[in-house]
């Protein structure tokens, strides 16, 4: 940080704290009480250092105007500003300065000393510190008819008093309006400060207000995308269901054979309606942080043959040849999380697998990690499918090969279960060359 810019704001930085009510009226109202701050804390400097000089130099009366004023423009507009009310702080701030600096040219000669100038600035100051209107046009027209009071006397040859020795008038006037150069810079960099840091303020708002929007359009278009894709799988199933209901309820003679033909269907479609709500309720779990692992030593081989035998009937109806080979690995794993992603793996390459077509499955141990892999020998998915897989929802070009329904919700939660579980999942596929899916998980401990 710039020398200058740790000075000054070590002078009124530390008061900024003590002005909270000022804080819920707005960013506005906060830099306006920052503006009368540092206004008041580098007037306050300067009539110290200016006291002090006047004293060398015996001038009394001069030193005696600063500090009176200078009493009343630090303390008032800071007791005001604690109680929440700017505007008057203000203008109390700007009056006092307005009555110093009139003082001062009335027993230093008038327009003759450096006194009269510092009067000259308080318009500028005014239109800064002053909101309301009617008070600052008061002000300025006040310190308008000072000035040209003065400025009259000269005209009317009448000659204020000089309070200070004669022969320090060249060093008054040299260290006035030097002091006056110094004062309008440093009130420069103040007003500077304080608007660039309201527009970068300003600019991160804007930024996070358009990084909201975009976020809620995305998750306007995937609610909209998910009832559509729920709504029509959902469909499906609970036609299946409304159906072979009706009929069991219309047909008293049904064999018993049919009775449970239809309800097996009817408990299929009901898996499949359960699954999609199941889906919505984990991806919903896990991305709100709580989603729980219990770790467990168990074998993995009985997981993998239970999630297979799962699709034993999809197998067989797609007339997919399964090439398996499952070690008996041992490992700290959380059963369900675990079977999840079996589940959701096994079910998209039998989904993906055309008719006739191959899936292997692989499960080593590797080291310290355990390496599970499943290939299918269907469509694959191309370089922009590849950057969507694992994004909720996500449209992909290759499509289930019998019609079978995909929320598109799977992959998701099982990229970001393998990454509670501290894992990695990816994937090896080119467009009509099938896809391989390899997954690493820790072994861990119990």
């Amino acid at each position: 940080m710039h020398p200058l810019s740790r000075t000054l704001r070590a002078i009124w930085q530390p008061s900024q704290e003590k002005f909270l009510p000022l804080k819920e009226e707005g960013a506005e109202a906060l830099r306006h009480a920052h503006l009368i701050i540092g206004f008041s804390s580098v007037g306050g400097l300067f009539s110290i250092i200016f006291a002090f000089y006047y004293m060398g130099i015996g001038h009394y009366p001069g030193a005696q105007a600063i500090l009176v004023s200078s009493l009343i423009f630090i303390t008032l507009p800071l007791i005001c500003l604690k109680r929440g009310k700017a505007d008057l702080a203000a203008l109390i701030f700007v009056l006092s300065l307005v009555a110093m600096f009139s003082w001062l040219s009335l027993i230093e000669g008038g327009v003759n000393g450096h006194a009269v100038a510092w009067l000259t600035t308080m318009p500028f100051c005014s239109q800064l510190l002053i909101l309301k209107r009617t008070p600052m046009i008061i002000v300025n027209v006040l310190t308008l008819c000072l000035v040209a009071f003065l400025s009259g006397l000269e005209v009317l040859h009448i000659q204020l008093p000089i309070a200070y020795p004669g022969g320090q008038h060249g060093w008054v006037t040299l260290v006035g309006y030097t002091g006056l150069a110094f004062f309008m810079f440093a009130l420069g960099y103040i007003v500077e400060y304080y608007r660039r840091k309201v527009m970068e303020e300003r600019d991160q708002a804007e930024s996070e207000l358009k990084s909201a929007v975009e976020e809620l359009t995305k998750l306007n278009l995937e609610k909209n995308e998910f009832l559509g894709i729920a709504a029509h799988d959902l469909n499906n199933p609970l036609s299946v269901i409304y159906g072979y209901a009706e009929m069991m309820s219309q047909f008293d003679g049904l064999a018993a054979d049919q009775v449970k033909e239809y309800s097996i269907e009817i408990a299929d479609s009901s898996k499949r309606m359960k699954k999609i709500i199941q889906d919505v309720l984990d991806v919903n779990t896990i991305e709100s942080g709580k989603y729980p692992l219990r770790l467990e030593w168990m074998s993995l081989l009985p997981l993998v043959e239970s999630a297979l035998h799962q699709y034993r009937e999809a197998l067989r109806e797609k007339n997919i040849l399964l090439d398996s080979d499952l070690a008996d690995v041992e490992a700290a794993m959380d059963p369900g999380a675990l079977g999840q992603v079996l589940d959701n793996l096994i079910s998209n390459a039998v989904k993906y697998t055309p008719p006739e077509g191959k899936i292997e499955i692989r499960l080593h141990r590797v080291g310290e990690q355990i390496e599970f892999e499943v290939y299918n020998e269907g469509r694959g998915f191309s370089e922009e499918d590849k950057q969507k897989l694992y994004s909720r929802f996500g449209k992909l070009s290759t499509r289930p090969t019998a019609g079978e329904g995909s929320v598109g919700l799977g992959l998701s939660i099982t990229y970001k279960i393998i990454q509670a579980m501290k894992g990695t999942i990816e994937c090896e596929s080119e467009l009509n060359q099938g896809a391989r899916f390899r997954v690493m998980l820790p072994c861990g401990t119990a």
